[in-house]
């Protein structure tokens, strides 16, 4: 599987990938805009993405605005629904209009900070990125 986490918090992006890495390789990125340049070069040579995570309160590009052009490049280059990327949305606010705002945009779930393992697996599992044992 492959993953990647944006995220500009150091101690978060690195304990997501801790619980993530069992189940594929992780690629980190400390912000939005320096992550989809990645993103589209993956989707464009057509190289599959099953999750992302993405921080919703981030510098120089918030997570919404992240998700939105990830969803863009998703369609833009004719990805399948069943195949665009699952994305979970990772925040530390409770705030109902950006968790709303993010499900409109295509967020697949959302998760909240400070987050635990067992959260995170069973976000996974909901969304069957991963199956349960």
């Amino acid at each position: 599987m492959s993953i990647i986490i944006i995220d500009d918090e150091l101690i978060s992006r690195k304990k997501l990938s801790e619980i993530l890495k069992p189940y594929g390789e992780c690629i980190e990125f400390d912000r939005g805009d320096s992550a989809l340049v990645a993103i589209e070069k993956m989707i464009k040579s057509k190289q599959q993405i099953d999750l992302i995570t993405v921080d919703i309160s981030m510098p120089y590009l918030n997570g919404l605005a992240v998700l939105k052009k990830i969803r863009t490049l998703e369609v833009d280059n004719n990805v399948l629904e069943v195949n665009q990327s699952k994305i979970i949305m990772v925040t530390s606010s409770v705030n109902r209009d950006n968790v709303m705002e993010a499900l409109s945009q295509g967020c697949n779930d959302y998760i909240l900070k400070p987050f635990n393992e067992e959260a995170i697996i069973a976000r996974l599992k909901k969304q069957n990125i991963i199956v349960s044992e």
